[in-house]
């Protein structure tokens, strides 16, 4: 993957992440009940696609370091969460932080994980 592909996708997350910060809950919980799906499933989409931004901005060509990836997200995070208090019917919980940053360090060890396996071969 090149660096613009790169910059695309991280940048493709983090449009999905703050749009979908602005949702309202009444709109949100609707969807969740018209898919069926657990009530968890938005702090499962959250930690999936803070450990997708982490593995992309950690692995080649952009290879961040882990201080600054860390940074970053926890900035995003709490940026997330706040952003909450303009949504209708939202609220922000230190809970998703937690996941936030739990999907971050997902990302970051499959990242390593994934480095250590391609550079091996």
């Amino acid at each position: 993957m090149n660096r613009r592909v790169s910059e695309a996708l991280l940048g493709f997350q983090l449009l999905a992440l703050l749009v979908g910060t602005q949702v309202p809950g009444a709109w949100r919980s609707e969807g969740v009940q018209m898919l069926h799906a657990p009530s968890y499933i938005s702090s499962f989409a959250h930690f999936l696609i803070f450990a997708g931004m982490a593995m992309v901005a950690a692995m080649r060509p952009l290879a961040w370091p882990v201080k600054r990836i860390l940074l970053a997200v926890l900035l995003l995070a709490l940026l997330t969460e706040g952003l909450q208090f303009l949504a209708v019917d939202r609220h922000p919980r230190w809970l998703d932080i937690g996941i936030d940053m739990a999907g971050t360090v997902a990302g970051l060890v499959l990242a390593r994980l994934g480095s250590s396996f391609l550079g091996s071969r």
